[in-house]
């Protein structure tokens, strides 16, 4: 990933802080947190802060601070998304939930929660702890519209954007705002910043959809096939369903109503995806996405950070995982 690289200084600094920010004396809390950290996926929500305060000024011991309180909401918001879907693989490796149940993953969760929110209080960042409660508010209503949108099969692309902006673009947007925030940049600034993480997230929430139709056997990253077994209906199998036939459509519906798929009706779904060009559709949205953020970013003067999140939109749009 180039972009590690254009700012891997900043990123050991915020390494080291974000380690000492997990520290505890509770044995138990001690073994979960070394355990996430064997495998800490690739930081991209604190990355986006670290960039957002570099495109304007120095990055400064706030922004660092913002960047940690980012990293360990989201870390707690996929622990209880693992809860809520009974997922048993997280990044290739078992699941916090598989190995020590619900009740210590849900605690494990909060506690991450509670060790954010006493960082900034701790440093009177009251700010920054206003966008951070907003995006937690966001996200789960984002997940209960979701559940309810799944439970019911009635998802049309209204529903579906309000759920991703809700779910994935505000922790991105509040990411980017938090990095703005950080170095004292005006309210319109702070604006254009959360708005390009907004965008951002969403091109990274329609990347993950497409990458649910790649790999049918694969048990790495994203697994494929993911959203159909819970019942989701995502953007590529939202434009395709438009395309098909009454038939093909209770077809699908049946195997999404289904608690456990074969290997076949997984198939079967993916198949129709792709003789519907649901995948090329959402192609060409990402591109239109990938696009308008690059013409976002001729507002900042060239440096590093510009660089590095440039590198970074590259990698999000084609990544494999």
């Amino acid at each position: 990933m180039d972009f590690f690289k254009k700012i891997e200084k900043e990123i050991l600094v915020f390494d080291k802080k974000f380690k000492n920010a997990l520290s505890t004396k509770a044995k138990l809390l001690h073994k979960v947190a070394t355990y996430l950290a064997q495998n800490p996926g690739k930081k991209i929500r604190p990355i986006c802060t670290i960039i957002s305060a570099g495109l304007l000024n120095d990055i400064t011991e706030k922004t660092y601070r913002g960047a940690i309180l980012i990293e360990l909401l989201h870390t707690a918001t996929l622990i209880h998304d693992d809860i809520v879907d009974d997922a048993h693989l997280r990044r290739s490796q078992l699941s916090l939930n598989a190995i020590w149940k619900n009740k210590i993953s849900v605690l494990s969760g909060d506690y991450f929660l509670a060790k954010g929110l006493r960082l900034a209080i701790s440093h009177k960042d009251y700010e920054i702890l206003n966008v951070t409660s907003d995006a937690v508010e966001k996200i789960v209503e984002g997940e209960l519209i979701q559940i309810d949108k799944t439970r019911k099969l009635n998802l049309i692309e209204k529903d579906y954007f309000e759920i991703i902006t809700l779910k994935t673009g505000a922790l991105f947007s509040a990411s980017f705002k938090i990095g703005a925030i950080s170095v004292n940049a005006d309210q319109n600034t702070i604006d254009k910043l959360e708005s390009i993480g907004l965008k951002l997230g969403l091109l990274f929430q329609i990347k993950d959809d497409i990458l649910d139709y790649n790999h049918p056997h694969s048990i790495s990253g994203k697994k494929s096939g993911n959203d159909i077994k819970e019942g989701k209906i995502n953007l590529p199998l939202l434009y395709a369903l438009k395309q098909m036939t009454f038939m093909e459509k209770n077809k699908v519906y049946q195997i999404l109503r289904k608690k456990i798929n074969t290997l076949d009706e997984l198939e079967l779904v993916q198949k129709l995806v792709k003789q519907y060009n649901g995948i090329k559709e959402v192609e060409l949205l990402m591109q239109t996405y990938y696009e308008d953020l690059i013409n976002d970013l001729d507002d900042f003067k060239i440096s590093k950070y510009k660089e590095a999140l440039i590198l970074m939109l590259d990698f999000l749009i084609h990544r494999d995982r």
